[in-house]
């Protein structure tokens, strides 16, 4: 018998296919135990922008007694952005026409600074006036109002007794803080990443990050707590925030187990195919490669350990299963290399469930994360599940305390010199990689993690029925103070 139903805002749930999907996922999964009937409130597969694949095998994850409402929007940015190009290139070549000319006052009298620093404030202000009309906070945004008004309509018998949201998306944040006014519950935020300290997002004008700094604050005021993912994201977090020290905690990313049976394929693992032949090293990536988590200095380290020959090309293999997104050439040419030699083999995306199969025979799991202070990649929580060992290409920052704190594996900083050392030192075995200890990995079971999200939604709950008590008391008449 449930006995509070919790509103779950996720711009990102299955059948999406999407890494923001697996966390309220896993919490939809085991609320119920806890006494919370999940409600989810998401999109439309077709809505999602950028577009983003689907996996139908996740629903099947899904408990057929969780009732998810979808609520598709437009997507105008799409066409806008091809307008906005046209503008961008048209402004450009009208202002570079003259871009070297000398600027001059009504007097004919020439000014310090060339043309361009007018026409590069010129193109920064049409970009921002454009961002901030189109895509603020984020490419989502179209969700926020049909969202907000298709459940501001439901009776006030399904009211939620709290509203859980998940984001980024930022948007998905301003859905739950607006639905949580509404229906008069606590409002809980939670942060798969962070918002405006995120290295990852640029924002190019300063005018935008001040008003997406007060966005960002406004949540936070309204929220009764605020989730972090990462202990180092929460931290940053109280420096940011003092005020509101009291709001903040961590409740990382995890694994469900019930997906994963690493016994089952320990016999499968690293299946030598002669006593007397060798077989190399394979590093497996699973997901897209893209963006910072850019493989180029990685490939690069193999090509030099291979030139240098210091390592043989056929003791190592590096496979890579997803979306390859890295547009710059000279990581296209030396992948393309080290593919013609037999090491690197590109694979298109394969559905969850077989890749968590692939995932469970891999002799090493890598990591691409290098300049994330406060981040740790959603996917290293499924690695984790596999029980099989992790080597982050990035050495500083939240991935890499995580792996050294519960001894996940190797990591190295995204530098030549430092992978090249640590490739030549595991493939010629003077180092190894071994799987983590089992009592390592409880901790990250959705089972265990949606005990404490239950936690914080019980004590917001309680808190709201306290001031709720308080107010009725404070507005009520005031009784003659009796006599001594």
């Amino acid at each position: 018998m449930f006995n509070k139903t919790v509103l779950v805002v996720a711009y990102y749930f299955p059948p999406i296919a999407a890494s923001g999907s697996m966390r309220p996922l896993g919490f939809c999964r085991y609320l119920d135990r806890y006494g919370w009937r999940p409600r989810v409130l998401t999109t439309e597969p077709k809505s999602v922008y950028p577009p983003t694949g689907v996996d139908e095998s996740l629903c099947g994850q899904v408990p057929n007694s969780i009732q998810i409402d979808r609520v598709p929007h437009k997507n105008p940015e799409q066409t806008l952005l091809q307008v906005r190009n046209r503008v961008r290139g048209a402004m450009t070549r009208l202002l570079s026409s003259g871009g070297t000319q000398p600027l001059t006052n009504a007097n004919g009298h020439t000014l310090d600074g060339p043309q361009v620093g007018f026409r590069e404030q010129y193109l920064n202000l049409k970009t921002a006036l454009l961002d901030w009309l189109f895509s603020f906070p984020d490419p989502q945004c179209f969700w926020l109002r049909p969202a907000v008004e298709r459940f501001s309509r439901i009776p006030r018998d399904e009211y939620p007794d709290a509203v859980f949201a998940t984001g980024g998306p930022w948007t998905t944040l301003l859905v739950g803080k607006a639905l949580a006014k509404r229906f008069q519950v606590p409002f809980v935020a939670d942060l798969r990443d962070p918002w405006t300290c995120n290295p990852y997002i640029q924002v190019r004008s300063p005018f935008l990050f001040r008003r997406a700094a007060q966005l960002e604050r406004s949540v936070y005021e309204a929220a009764a707590c605020v989730i972090a993912n990462t202990a180092e994201l929460r931290v940053k977090l109280l420096i940011d925030h003092p005020d509101l020290e009291n709001k903040f905690i961590t409740i990382t990313n995890g694994f469900d187990g019930g997906t994963y049976n690493p016994a089952a394929n320990e016999g499968r693992v690293r299946q030598s195919p002669g006593v007397s032949v060798k077989p190399p090293i394979e590093l497996c990536h699973f997901g897209s490669v893209y963006g910072n988590r850019n493989p180029l200095l990685f490939l690069q380290a193999v090509k030099e350990l291979i030139d240098e020959k210091r390592i043989g090309p056929d003791r190592l293999r590096i496979r890579f299963t997803g979306a390859w997104e890295v547009t710059e050439t000279s990581c296209e040419n030396l992948a393309q290399e080290l593919e013609q030699l037999g090491i690197v083999r590109r694979e298109p995306s394969v559905p969850h469930n077989e890749c968590v199969q692939l995932m469970m025979v891999a002799e090493i799991l890598l990591i691409l994360q290098p300049a994330s202070p406060l981040q740790i990649p959603g996917k290293i929580y499924e690695y984790i599940a596999t029980g099989r060992p992790l080597l982050v290409i990035g050495g500083e920052g939240a991935t890499a305390q995580l792996v050294e704190r519960h001894q996940l594996g190797a990591f190295c900083r995204n530098e030549i010199a430092d992978i090249k050392t640590m490739l030549a030192r595991i493939v010629n075995g003077h180092m190894r990689i071994t799987p983590p200890p089992k009592e390592e990995l409880a901790g990250f079971e959705y089972r265990t993690l949606t005990a404490d999200l239950a936690s914080v939604l019980d004590a917001v709950c309680a808190a709201k029925q306290i001031m709720r008590s308080v107010d009725r008391r404070a507005s009520g008449p005031d009784y003659p103070t009796p006599p001594l």
